[in-house]
């Protein structure tokens, strides 16, 4: 499975960190130049996993702060939207699937993400900028950067609950090659899973999963306390979530709570 319209472009590794390589249609008229200190077209990466939020409400729904930080390396750089109209271009997915992957990259797609939810207030730049913060805590520990992930979900469901993001897949399941097909999926609902299954999502970079955003310390909680916890702060917020099936086959669905 695949994002739509994700596209790779190079990325090459310095001894002081990473440099971004990227096409010259990704770049803005105030991008890097020769006289930056860096090559043309080049952007240098953060690789620690210290973040300093550069206000209050960075990287939550309309706020535009993360464009006037100077430690984003993105701040200059297009961070393009998918055009229908221009299915082929490059997109700010281009630029993510060149960070590297891991805590290394955690840092860089934070600011990716935040300078793209900065500039285009959508549920897909909400949700992934969410997803950035919450990989940095699970590297750093660090509970401002656990807080900030918590808003940036909830933020998800407040001002973008319908939203969904596009995938394409399957093409090579048809008896006749074929394209792959594009589907969406809910946002609320991936959301959803984060927040009550984090430690599911493994790979080889977090063996373990993400850490649980709540409660504030699960360690010594097994998984049904944790979703007990993770029910009672999604209550509050203003939500709930009812599941069907067992196991493997247990799909879960957010809904708005109304109280009487």
């Amino acid at each position: 499975m695949r994002k739509l319209n994700e596209k790779l472009v190079g990325r090459i590794v310095l001894k002081a960190g990473f440099l971004l390589v990227v096409g010259a249609g990704l770049v803005g008229c105030g991008g890097p130049s020769s006289s930056d200190g860096v090559v043309a077209n080049e952007i240098p990466l953060p690789t620690d996993t210290l973040l300093n939020l550069a206000c209050a409400d960075v990287g939550i729904n309309i706020e535009q702060c993360v464009l006037d930080d100077f430690e984003n390396p993105f701040r200059a750089t297009v961070t393009k939207e998918f055009d229908p109209n221009d299915p082929d271009a490059d997109t700010k997915f281009a630029l993510n699937n060149s960070l590297p992957e891991g805590p290394t990259g955690a840092k860089a797609r934070f600011y990716l993400w935040a300078t793209a939810l900065a500039r285009f207030p959508s549920g897909e730049n909400q949700y992934n900028t969410a997803l950035a913060l919450h990989e940095l805590f699970t590297t750093s520990g660090d509970p401002l950067i656990r807080e900030q992930a918590k808003r940036a979900y909830r933020s998800v469901w407040e001002n973008f609950f319908g939203s969904v993001t596009v995938f394409e897949c399957c093409g090579e399941f048809f008896p006749e090659p074929r394209d792959d097909t594009a589907f969406a999926v809910p946002l609320n609902e991936l959301v959803l899973e984060r927040l009550v299954r984090a430690a599911e999502f493994t790979s080889m970079s977090y063996p373990n999963g993400f850490e649980p955003l709540i409660p504030d310390d699960p360690s010594g909680l097994d998984a049904g306390l944790i979703e007990l916890e993770t029910q009672e702060v999604i209550t509050s917020w203003g939500f709930n979530y009812r599941c069907t099936g067992l196991g493997a086959a247990r799909t879960c669905f957010v809904e708005v709570s109304v109280f009487p």
